[in-house]
């Protein structure tokens, strides 16, 4: 029975791990090919070229990007009361579990890969804040830049070409760690969830982000 459970215990392990390493591959090779985030970079950059070589368009580029600054605020603003949630729902349990006796000797109380598990949702739920704010930390410098006009410098045009290109990939990263939670949320129920749950992420953004149109008919 103990070797059983060892075994079990250890799959779960291999499982938690697995998965981690799967998406951290998965996003590194991502990074690495022509994806549609590399084309909504390429297409944001020139709808930026192009409100300069426009005068008198000012005030629609900046309100577009108040409405993005908006969106990564929305972000932010629902993982940061999602974190704040999660550590006031972890806290109490990280504490009772390790407080607890067990009432069978020889019986751990403590689930280290639950509380494990619990410190990944914490920190993904923090990591996509901390994109999200940096999303609209860009954004809401490119509001100004964009605003200069026939004013603007050639070193302001490429500092908004920078800013642009930053705030619509720190967007992306925010939402694309939201969804990394889901084989988290699987594994606090059956930790062996977590690897199948990050075949099933990954499938499903690999399909999203499929590059060019054509790619997308059946």
């Amino acid at each position: 029975m103990a070797d059983t459970a060892s075994t079990v215990e250890a799959l779960r392990w291999a499982s938690l791990a697995t998965g981690g390493l799967s998406i951290a591959g998965f996003e590194f090779l991502q990074r690495h090919r022509q994806t549609a985030r590399q084309r909504h970079i390429t297409m944001r950059e020139r709808w930026l070229e192009s409100i300069h070589a426009r005068p008198g368009q000012e005030i629609i580029a900046v309100q577009t990007i108040r409405n993005s600054l908006m969106a990564a605020t929305i972000v932010a603003s629902t993982t940061v009361i999602a974190l704040m949630g999660t550590i006031s729902l972890m806290g109490p349990v990280a504490v009772h579990l390790a407080l607890k006796v067990a009432a069978t000797p020889g019986e751990s109380a403590v689930h280290p890969i639950q509380l494990a598990i619990g410190g990944l949702l914490v920190a993904t739920l923090f990591t996509s804040f901390l994109f999200a704010t940096q999303s609209a930390r860009f954004y809401n410098h490119l509001g100004y830049l964009a605003g200069f006009g026939p004013l603007a410098r050639d070193e302001d045009r490429l500092q908004g070409l920078r800013y642009v290109a930053l705030a619509g990939r720190y967007y992306s990263d925010s939402l694309r760690t939201l969804i990394y939670l889901a084989p988290l949320l699987a594994g606090m129920l059956e930790p062996l969830a977590i690897m199948p749950g990050a075949l099933v992420v990954i499938l499903t953004l690999r399909w999203f982000d499929r590059s060019s149109p054509s790619d997308h008919k059946d």
